[in-house]
This record gives structure tokens, C-alpha cells and sequence, in this order.
């Protein structure tokens, strides 16, 4: 579902007013913020990597802004689409906010809306890298052995992994493509489907953010074959090999692991300063504490240090360069150039 709005049009026209109207006025605004509800349009379902990195963060930040309640509203249809679209439609109020994934990183080129990273303030909390996974009975130990069934029987053996377009999905066309390896992909609605459709069967494996799968790799219920990190990564009691053992020559892997998915929240980037500070400050203050750690740890997070929408932003803008380098030049699945869209190319 494309966006019928010029966004950019609609916030310079935003923005305009609020010059008009006098920035003292815009702090004094915030300054009995928040006074009603929040509202988080989660961009992915229940149980997906999305989902479990920013439920409890909102959470804990509810205190630290007094806000009455933040309640999680699942708006995930077309993989995010309706979520991002929502916010957008929304005042500029701090009331509404995006649970944030990684259609932000990609949609644009893909042509599936008009948004990039400009067109919001982030605050963006962690992520969790790629893995391959298969079931505990699956006939396969390790990542070559994978490797050589599909090219045993190109086309026959199937991967389950996210919506086309989200990065879970991009890198399995990655490998399809950078490696020559036929199989069949079946995108699902999201990290927690896609784990569900591997353990009920319906795929050989899956390519999918380790998040959504971490209490069944605990359990033993799915095995680790390989992650996008640049080492060996022990995590949830388990060794996770890097990808870079099965493809040693392949510089791109090199250059840019690890590749994680990206979670957080945002709101739109006219919203006023006063309100941004308040949420700067509860960021802060339960991003990098003992609660959050302890998320990081349970769910196989790997945390990315930000403290605020500053360099938030200037990290989701080095991650959009980056997926547009993935989409434009390696896959070839971009519909919208990184030239057109403004995004600055590695």
C-alpha cells in the first residue's frame, strides 16, 4: 500500500507553520507532555524480533515520562506498511509512535512507499544478527551440508524467512544470488511466523533474526547452522558459527558484518523539541540499564549503544546506505534508486 501523500511536502509544510508560530511556542507545548496515552504502531507481530525488543522498552520508558499508559497496537499488515502509514496520519504530538523494524531500511526502494529515514526521528535500541536454522531432526549438522543438498537438488529444498523486502528475506536472495544457491522461498507475515512454519515442517530451513527463535534454540528444538557475524558468537548457551566460515572469499560479508535487524521506536521528525528531549531522556535512562540488559541477553540481542535520536538518526541513515547497497547493487531488487531517493551510496 503506497502512500497517496507527498510526506516530505507535508512535513516542510509542518514544519513552516510550527516557524510561524514561534519555537517558544512549541516548548511550552511539551512541557505538560505527556498527558493521555501513547499509542505504538508495532510494524511487526507478536513474538517476532520487533516485538520483544520494543514492548519492554516502552514499558520501562512509561515511567520515566509519567505517561498514564503506552499500549501496543499491532499494525503490521503489509509488513509494517499500515504502521508507518498510521504515524504519519497522526499529529505531530508525541502520542503516537512506530515500533519500529526494518521496512524503514528498505520499503523505499522496493517501492512500497515514499518514506525513508528522514522522514522520522529514531531511537533505535538493538538488534539481533541473521541466522540459518534448521529443526532438531533436521537431516543437517552443519552449514555444508546444507549448502550441498541445494546444490544436490537446485529448486527442491526450502527456506522460510520474513516479508520480501525486510532484511531476513534480502539476505536469503543474498545467498540465493551471491552464491549460486537455488531453493525455494516462503515469506512470512514475520520473525515468529517463520519460526513456527519451520518447526511445524513446512520448510527445510529458515533464514531469520535469532530473536524470534531463541527459546526454541535453548530448548534444542532448532539448531544453529550459521550467523552474520564476523566471529564465532556463543549465545543462549549455544555456538553460533559465523557465515564468513562457509564463504571466506565473499568481501561483502567481510566489509560489513554483522548484519542485524534494527528495533526501537520513532515518531515523526516534526514533532517538537521539547517532547523529543523527554524522550531523549527516558531513552537514556532504561536503554542501556540492568532490565534492558537483561533483555539483550535473553533474546540474543546484540545492542548498539545509541542514546538518543541524534545518533540514532545518523545510524539508520549508515543502515540505509547499506540495505541500498544490498538491494540496488548485489540483488537487484530495488524498484526505486538509491540516486532518486536521495540515499547517499557506500
Amino acid at each position: 500500500m503506497k502512500s497517496t501523500v507527498n510526506r516530505r511536502d507535508f512535513i516542510a509544510g509542518s514544519l513552516t507553520l510550527g516557524a510561524v508560530l514561534g519555537t517558544p511556542a512549541l516548548v511550552r507545548a511539551a512541557t505538560d507532555w505527556p498527558t493521555r496515552p501513547i499509542t505504538v504502531a508495532m510494524t511487526a507481530p507478536a513474538g517476532g524480533g520487533t516485538d520483544r525488543g520494543v514492548r519492554p522498552l516502552v514499558s520501562l520508558m512509561k515511567d520515566k515520562l509519567g505517561a498514564p499508559r503506552i499500549s501496543i497496537q499491532d499494525m503490521s499488515s503489509a509488513g509494517g506498511v499500515q504502521g508507518t502509514n498510521w504515524v504519519h496520519s497522526q499529529p505531530a504530538d508525541g502520542y503516537a509512535w512506530l515500533g519500529s523494524g526494518d521496512q524503514i531500511d528498505t520499503y523505499a526502494m522496493m517501492g512500497r512507499y515514499d518514506y525513508t529515514w528522514r522522514d522520522f526521528d529514531f531511537w533505535m535500541a538493538a538488534g539481533t544478527p541473521a541466522t540459518v536454522l534448521v529443526p532438531a531432526a533436521s537431516p543437517y549438522k552443519t552449514m555444508e551440508e546444507l549448502v550441498a543438498d541445494i546444490n544436490k537438488r537446485p529448486g527442491e529444498v526450502t527456506c522460510a524467512t520474513t516479508p520480501s523486502g525486510t532484511g531476513w528475506s534480502i539476505l536469503a536472495t543474498y545467498l540465493e544470488k551471491a552464491h549460486d544457491l537455488k531453493f525455494r522461498a516462503a515469506n512470512f507475515s514475520g520473525g515468529g511466523p517463520t519460526v513456527r512454519g519451520l518447526l511445524a515442517g513446512e520448510t527445510d530451513f529458515a533464514v531469520v533474526g535469532l530473536t524470534p527463535a531463541a527459546a526454541f534454540v535453548k530448548s534444542g528444538e532448532l539448531r544453529v547452522l550459521a550467523a552474520t557475524v564476523p566471529e564465532d558468537w556463543n549465545t543462549l548457551g549455544v555456538t553460533a558459527p559465523s557465515l564468513l566460515k562457509f564463504f571466506p572469499d565473499d568481501q561483502v560479508m567481510k566489509d560489513t558484518f554483522p548484519w542485524t535487524n534494527a528495533n526501537g521506536i520513532a515518531l515523526r521528525p516534526d514533532t517538537p523539541d521539547g517532547i523529543k528531549q523527554q524522550v531523549d531522556d527516558a531513552f537514556a535512562a532504561v536503554v542501556d540499564g540492568d532490565e534492558m540488559r537483561q533483555v539483550y541477553e535473553d533474546n540474543a540481542y546484540f545492542f548498539f549503544g545509541l542514546k538518543g535520536h541524534t545518533d540514532s538518526n545518523a545510524f539508520m541513515k549508515k543502515r540505509a546506505e547499506f540495505w541500498g547497497y544490498l538491494l540496488e547493487d548485489v540483488t537487484g531488487l530495488a524498484k526505486v534508486s538509491r540516486e532518486k531517493l536521495g540515499i547517499t551510496k557506500l
